[in-house]
């Protein structure tokens, strides 16, 4: 039994029967990549356990950071490739601000299920074009990403063969005004593909089609998810004893699915892949501190020195702190304080940032609001979320204790009518 022998099942959340005819590259406990002869493309099939909001109204926030993820990938793919010393290389197309690697968004069906599609380029240059297409289907249990692939070493013939054609229509036009005016939308567009049965671009699109075509004895969802909560609704967080609203496309992540300690929420918000890990927002309270109202501010800015230097004993370099008192929700009174803290690092040499809001109450317990950033999103937009969280912050009151623990409420009938059993006798 594998991955593969799931998805035929339906148990993670989708039942897929994958045709015979394609073969396994590899396979893991949540993934299996597979070759499709027939549609010339790969395919790569990923369980991710994180949860998705793609909800209508948050399409174009949610685009515009699909297209920043895009491009991202597009230039770290650029870097990896390897080329022979001496070769004369273009710079990476991105240089040029309008291109972009994206080539669509789209909301599409699968089963029922609202699923984004996601077509783009990874690479394109001489002798390289590699086109990728995501469909992402938000599941109760997850996010399935079925991702399909194609690359060609004959790059740039498709747009060839339609410049020429357009620079016949448009006589007495040189060829960098007409390739202006067409735009990289007229080279990509489907009413093309016919023309060109073996590109990338086509035989993706194709692809897709043909999947989001089957029946649901080929591919339906088994574990749909759950309705959404309303935009703005507040969640109570029992065991960090606090409630706050959840800024836009942010989801609880389910129990046990990463390692965190005792008080500790983590929300994701998926952007582009299942591989890749999301966004992440996590909600603390700091166990087992009270600080007190004389060297509160002191002890405060000592905790963020404390989290500053468990990072660099996970290894992380090239830190840039910055950090100021702000004002706290709900006011000043009664020793409440809150600070501001961000931190740009080297994280295992990758380019991570983290804006974070530390508060301490009344009573001087301590909560700390995070957001974890991939390199490509800006600081600002993960400061508005989590001071969107801050200012919703509002703490739960304490649960009202009785003579019964939980396990004595369990037992207490049982044990109820042994004493009574026992009386009679």
């Amino acid at each position: 039994m594998g991955f593969i022998d799931d998805l035929k099942q339906g148990l993670p959340g989708v039942r897929f029967a994958i045709p015979d005819s394609w073969k396994v590259q590899e396979q893991q406990d949540r993934r299996a990549v597979l070759l499709d002869e027939e549609h010339k493309v790969g395919w790569h099939i990923i369980h991710a356990p994180w949860r998705a909001d793609f909800r209508q109204e948050f399409f174009e926030a949610q685009r515009r950071d699909i297209e920043r993820h895009a491009r991202y990938g597009y230039e770290q793919h650029y870097h990896q490739i390897q080329v022979q010393q001496g070769t004369q290389r273009p710079p990476v197309r991105t240089a040029d601000p309008e291109f972009s690697p994206l080539i669509s968004v789209e909301r599409v069906m699968v089963d029922g299920v609202e699923s984004l599609f996601i077509l783009r380029r990874v690479a394109y240059e001489p002798i390289l074009e590699a086109v990728v297409g995501n469909i992402l289907i938000p599941l109760g249990n997850g996010l399935l990403d079925i991702t399909v692939f194609q690359h060609s070493q004959q790059t740039g013939y498709r747009e060839s063969q339609l410049l020429t054609l357009a620079l016949q229509q448009n006589p007495g036009e040189g060829v960098p005004k007409v390739r202006r005016k067409l735009g990289q939308a007229h080279f990509d567009d489907p009413a093309h593909d016919d023309k060109f049965p073996t590109h990338p671009l086509t035989c993706v699109r194709k692809a897709v089609r043909w999947l989001l075509a089957q029946k649901k004895e080929v591919l339906a969802v088994t574990s749909p998810q759950a309705a959404l909560p309303p935009v703005g609704a507040e969640l109570e967080l029992a065991q960090i004893g606090c409630a706050i609203k959840v800024p836009p496309r942010y989801q609880p992540i389910p129990d046990g699915v990463l390692p965190v300690p005792a008080g500790v929420q983590l929300l994701s918000r998926v952007i582009l892949e299942g591989a890749d890990d999301p966004q992440m927002l996590d909600v603390r309270q700091i166990a087992g501190v009270t600080l007190a109202p004389e060297t509160r501010q002191a002890k405060l800015a000592e905790m963020v020195q404390q989290q500053i230097a468990e990072w660099q004993q996970n290894g992380a370099t090239n830190l840039e702190i910055s950090s100021e008192p702000i004002d706290p929700p709900g006011g000043s009174d009664g020793g409440r304080m809150a600070v501001a803290v961000q931190v740009s690092m080297l994280l295992g040499g990758v380019p991570t940032h983290t804006v974070a809001r530390w508060l301490c109450d009344q009573d001087g317990k301590v909560f700390r609001f995070g957001v974890a950033t991939p390199p490509y999103v800006p600081t600002v937009d993960a400061a508005a979320d989590v001071d969107f969280v801050l200012q919703s912050f509002r703490r739960l009151p304490k649960k009202q204790g009785g003579a019964w623990l939980t396990s004595d409420l369990q037992l207490a009938p049982a044990k109820r009518a042994q004493l009574a059993a026992q009386k009679q006798a």
